[in-house]
Parts: C-alpha cells; sequence; structure tokens
C-alpha cells in the first residue's frame, strides 16, 4: 500500500469513528434540590447533603440548585438553614432516599413549616351556656352546668392539626341528706368548638367518658362519697384548623331529681346526669381543668398546653 493510499484509509477511519455513535452507556443524572415554606416555593440559602449508597457526598448550600451526578441510589439530609423565623423541616419529598435515573431529572423538595404550638386557657363556668362570674351558685334542677375554654394551634395558616384532648371535672359533694349519682349519656353534641369556618369545620374523631380516670360507656354510674372527690373526664381527639381561635364548649352535666330514666334523659346534650335522690340541700365543690397535647408532632411550648378554672361551689335545692 501506497503512503497516499495508507493516508487516505487512516483519514477514513478517523471520520469514521467520529460519525459513529459511541456504544459507552452515560452514567450520569441530574439532582434538583427545591423547598417550600408553609407550602408555598421558597427559593435561599440552606445547607444539604447528597450521598451516594456509595462514593463521596456532595453539599449543597441553597435552592433551587441541580447537581450532575452518577446514578443509582441518593440521599438527601437536611443540615441547617432554611426560612428565617421559628421553621423546622417537616418532611423531603417525594422520599429522602431516591433513584438517579441516567439521563433523568430526579427531585427532592424540603417542606419547611412554622413549629407547632398548642395552647388552651379558661374563659367561664356557664349555666344553660350563659357565662358566670362567681365562686357560688344556687342552681335548681333541670339547669346545665357547663364551662368555656378558648384554645388554638399556631402554626402554617389553614393547614390542620390533629390534637389528644382530655378534660376533667372534679367534684365532691360536701353536703345533702344522702348521696347524688352520676350517669353518664356521653352525648356527642356535649363537647363542641366554634367557630366553624366554612370548609374547614373541626371534626371530633372521638369522644370517650371516664370515672376516675376508667373508661366508662352510657348508661354507667357511680353514687358520690361526702367529702371524697370524684373524677369525671372525656378524652377527645380532634383536627382543627392552625392559627384559629376555638371556643371549646362542655355541657358537663344536667341536674334532674330522682328517679332517672336513661331512655328518656331530661337534659340534651350532656356528658353526665347529676341525679339528686330525695328533697334537701345539696352541696357541691367543682373544678374543671383541660389538657391539649399535638398527635404526631413536636410543640415548642409546653408549658401552655393545661388550663384550669377555679372553684365553684355548687348548692341545689330539691323540693
Amino acid at each position: 500500500m501506497t503512503k497516499r493510499l495508507l493516508a487516505v484509509y487512516l483519514i477514513l477511519v478517523v471520520l469514521l469513528a467520529a460519525l459513529v455513535p459511541s456504544c459507552t452507556p452515560t452514567t450520569t443524572g441530574t439532582i434538583e434540590v427545591n423547598a417550600t415554606s408553609c407550602g408555598s416555593p421558597w427559593t435561599g440559602n440552606v445547607s444539604y447533603t447528597l450521598t451516594p449508597a456509595s462514593g463521596s457526598p456532595v453539599n449543597g448550600n441553597n435552592v433551587t440548585a441541580t447537581f450532575s451526578v452518577a446514578t443509582g441510589t441518593w440521599t438527601c439530609a437536611y443540615v441547617s438553614g432554611g426560612p428565617g423565623g421559628a421553621y423546622f423541616l417537616k418532611s423531603v419529598t417525594s422520599s429522602a432516599t431516591q433513584t438517579v435515573v441516567a439521563n433523568q431529572k430526579t427531585t427532592f423538595t424540603l417542606n419547611f413549616e412554622l413549629k407547632q404550638d398548642a395552647a388552651i386557657q379558661w374563659i367561664t363556668w356557664t349555666v344553660n351556656g350563659v357565662p358566670y362570674v362567681g365562686s357560688q351558685y344556687e342552681a335548681v334542677p333541670c339547669q346545665i352546668i357547663d364551662v368555656h375554654f378558648l384554645q388554638w394551634v399556631l402554626g402554617c395558616t389553614g393547614y390542620n392539626v390533629t390534637l389528644n384532648e382530655t378534660s376533667v371535672l372534679s367534684i365532691t359533694q360536701t353536703a345533702g341528706p344522702a348521696p347524688a349519682t352520676i350517669f353518664v349519656l356521653n352525648d356527642d353534641c356535649a363537647l363542641n368548638k366554634t367557630p366553624i369556618p366554612q370548609g374547614l369545620a373541626p371534626v371530633k374523631k372521638s369522644q370517650v367518658p371516664s370515672f376516675n380516670g376508667t373508661p366508662v360507656q352510657r348508661g354507667a354510674n357511680t353514687t358520690l362519697t361526702l367529702l371524697v372527690p370524684t373524677q369525671l373526664d372525656v378524652k377527645t381527639v380532634w383536627q382543627l384548623v392552625k392559627c384559629l381561635n376555638y371556643t371549646k364548649a362542655i355541657n358537663w352535666f344536667g341536674i334532674s331529681k330522682a328517679p332517672f330514666e336513661l331512655t328518656q334523659p331530661p337534659h340534651p346534650c350532656v356528658l353526665f346526669e347529676l341525679v339528686l335522690p330525695m328533697p334537701g340541700q345539696y352541696a357541691f365543690t367543682l373544678q374543671s381543668a383541660a389538657d391539649v397535647a399535638l398527635v404526631d408532632d413536636v410543640d415548642v411550648n409546653p408549658a401552655n398546653n393545661h388550663a384550669m378554672g377555679p372553684v365553684l361551689l355548687l348548692t341545689v335545692t330539691v323540693v
């Protein structure tokens, strides 16, 4: 082969090599890291680490950011930073660990929310739903003794939050011709919250009453012992909307004279019925309290999760 033909041959080989696609597969993909604040897109300084199943990690310090990385399994871990103020990282979506595929984009989203703070405050005793200011009240049979609390959960506006709530009434009979009896009615409407925003109504998921911490069913009863406190309580689970102030109303008990018929109770929408067995004057010491607790969330200020009302001295005359 002449030198001229050899040169032409080499040129053709080079041209063919340039035109024929490479058989070496692509081994990289793209990771994009985004962030949200209370559900809305957020950009800014935030530190995180992208760690492969094998190999060296990649550090990021802002969002939105993209990285060209090797294919395979990668994990995104939050380090520090994010929106200013009382925020925390709620989640990484769609998952903190994902698989990067060649020539495709994999997205990690850091979701920040405001820190949660559930709180409750005492408002007032009420009689038949009407606020009562004072430490002594002379009641008559047929009235309902109830209470109001103010409660809220701070956080991202409009988001739902689930709460465990325990409400307690301590009742002590201090005088009377005979021991009074308390029956369980547990009407669902005995415990409610207002306001009810359109489309955002609070949802009560459960309601369980107790005598001295032991759950009881409708129709159960207990007889009071003179000068010995009895604890009536009700445990509820609620789904509420953050950043709304709710009035929590509890109709603790109706007052009635014996005999008491469970099939035709004299009061609707009460948790319990206080039944007075005979004529005479009865006296009771009452005190109510309530606790709230976030479900599956960290409360930044648990000190305001408890509220207790003042003592009410209740007298009832049966003729």
